[in-house]
């Protein structure tokens, strides 16, 4: 049954960079049709500045706990992120938040229009996702489609709704940088706010070279240092028992990722 709620006023923000004029025109046609309001947000390019709130990021913890420095694109892309979490809590309005490399399937709009119903009770709610993840389901909003709790996060910041209180969650941990942004999202034993999304994912992420994507390492990043190498890993294990805890209301609910 479908929840005959009010939709939630939820503005579309799509990040792309000044110099990406072909991304912008794209994103224009792929939203245009739909009639659902949208802007644009010029990202940080961090190849070309050094923004001010590039004092968050702790190069010697990245490497202790990830061990890789952030590039330039990335750090562009946490700022650009965390510049959008900001203005959500300051205009108290949750927003869909859209990286500019992504393909709509036929369910998006109806994905919106229940995000907008659903944004202020989750609080977060990923549509898109780079990684397939175990899942347990937390309501259907109709025969097809449903609200989901991933196990773990499931990567990637191409598509994702936030509410002005989960952004401040997501900001008061974000004083120092030391992951990419989208590990930062994923980490919601250590924030707060809920790994969910909806499934299944309406958005798909549509760069996976160093050709179409701004930010995109893949073979290209340097191999981890093995400096600090112990230390990481009692990080890892202290992540690893604060998901572990963080999920233990969803004990026997997961399923495969494959499992319709």
């Amino acid at each position: 049954m479908i929840d005959k709620v009010k939709d939630t006023e939820l503005e579309i923000v799509v990040v792309n960079l000044e110099r990406s004029v072909e991304r912008r025109q794209n994103m224009v046609r792929l939203l245009e049709p739909l009639g659902l309001p949208y802007s644009f947000f010029d990202a940080v390019d961090g190849r070309k500045e050094r923004h001010s709130s590039f004092d968050h990021f702790d190069e010697r913890l990245a490497e202790v706990r990830r061990g890789f420095i952030l590039n330039a694109g990335e750090l562009g892309c946490f700022a650009s992120h965390y510049l959008l979490w900001e203005r959500s809590v300051r205009e108290n309005k949750p927003l869909l938040i859209f990286e500019d490399d992504v393909v709509l399937n036929d369910k998006f709009v109806e994905a919106y229009h229940f995000a907008a119903r659903k944004i202020e009770r989750y609080g977060l709610l990923r549509f898109s996702g780079h990684k397939r993840r175990h899942w347990a389901t937390c309501e259907r909003l109709d025969h097809s489609m449903r609200i989901v709790r991933f196990e773990r996060g499931p990567h990637g910041t191409s598509c994702y709704a936030v509410s002005p209180k989960a952004a401040s969650k997501l900001l008061a941990k974000a004083a120092i940088w030391f992951e990419p942004v989208d590990c930062h999202l994923d980490r919601f034993w250590t924030h707060g706010v809920g790994s969910y999304g909806i499934s299944p994912l309406p958005v798909t992420h549509a760069a996976e070279t160093a050709e179409q994507s701004e930010i995109w390492q893949g073979g290209q990043r340097e191999k981890k240092s093995r400096r600090f190498r112990r230390l990481r890993a009692i990080y890892r294990a202290r992540d690893d028992i604060g998901r572990f805890l963080s999920n233990l209301p969803y004990v026997g609910r997961w399923k495969e990722p494959n499992e319709a």
